[in-house]
């Protein structure tokens, strides 16, 4: 429902923002002056074709699928797409109709540009608002890897928190039927092969592994992975956690051997080894892996 009405609420932006720029483009060729009476009325009628057909284009160039927090340059190549098709059909259909009567020549080109400052902007603010209030928080900012009812539970806690020492950024997540969700207000941004990049990225500080279920095999693997981002990660309890209905920042913990092994590691009965080897001879043969050439 929240991700329906951000879009909802960007879609109504955009449409308030054509009639903003149709007036302005004016409002430039006449100087920054007086619009004529009659110019006015041609105005006006022309954003009957002007709107609908703007609003449709927008929607066709899915400019309501990427989100303003992470508002980047291929949005940016979107709007520019869509405004450009949207003002050719539309003054067609204006010159179907009035013969573009009262639409000076300076004013589509002015109306374009305008459109596509109203429509970036906006969306490039709120990202820089975004970051730098991220960057004035205290806590260090988090990649949570599994969106499940373990990542769920952690970013509970983390935003539960009245000192927040963590501030949770994104997910990832190998179901790709999780992408582009919301969890609490943080998004999964995509598989955990994207671990790396995202880091660099986002400017990620710490890694948290809240996969308690996952098989050793798969666990490993998302180890390997944060290890290769080069910064601090951390896990929570494998089974026990998910168990208890409760995982918070504090069961975190650094990756062991038996979260590798998927199994307690095995204890040697050293003082009967002892007792075995007493008095004997031993020889240690070092074995090294050998090539077979046929």
């Amino acid at each position: 429902m929240n991700r329906l009405l951000s879009r909802g609420v960007a879609f109504v932006h955009d449409l308030m923002m054509i009639p903003l720029a149709w007036f302005a483009a004016y409002w430039f060729r006449f100087n920054l002056g007086e619009i004529p009476a009659p110019i006015m009325g041609y105005a006006l009628w022309d954003l009957l074709f002007l709107i609908p057909i703007q609003g449709l284009v927008f929607r066709f160039f899915g400019l309501y699928r990427g989100v303003w927090r992470f508002a980047s340059m291929p949005d940016l190549a979107r709007i520019l797409k869509a405004v450009a098709v949207g003002l050719v059909l539309a003054m067609a259909a204006i010159f179907a109709a009035t013969r573009l009567q009262g639409v000076p020549r300076s004013v589509p080109v002015l109306y374009g540009l305008l459109l596509v400052v109203f429509l970036s902007a906006p969306r490039l603010l709120y990202r820089w608002l975004k970051d730098h209030r991220f960057r004035l928080d205290p806590g260090r900012r988090v990649l949570i890897v599994g969106a499940g009812r373990g990542g769920e539970m952690l970013v509970r806690d983390l935003l539960r928190s009245k000192q927040p020492s963590y501030q949770p950024i994104a997910f990832v997540d190998d179901d790709r039927g999780k992408w582009g969700n919301e969890i609490l207000g943080v998004r999964v941004l995509g598989g955990s092969d994207q671990l790396p990049k995202l880091v660099n990225d986002l400017a990620i500080d710490i890694i948290l592994l809240a996969v308690p279920s996952a098989e050793p095999e798969r666990f490993r693997r998302l180890v390997g992975l944060a290890e290769r981002s080069g910064i601090p990660f951390r896990t929570v309890p494998r089974l026990d956690a998910l168990m208890s209905g409760r995982l918070s920042i504090d069961q975190l913990r650094e990756v062991s051997i038996e979260d590798l092994l998927g199994r307690k590691p095995i204890s040697l009965d050293w003082p009967s080894i002892r007792a075995g080897l007493k008095g004997k001879r031993i020889c240690v043969a070092r074995l090294r892996s050998l090539s077979l050439r046929h």
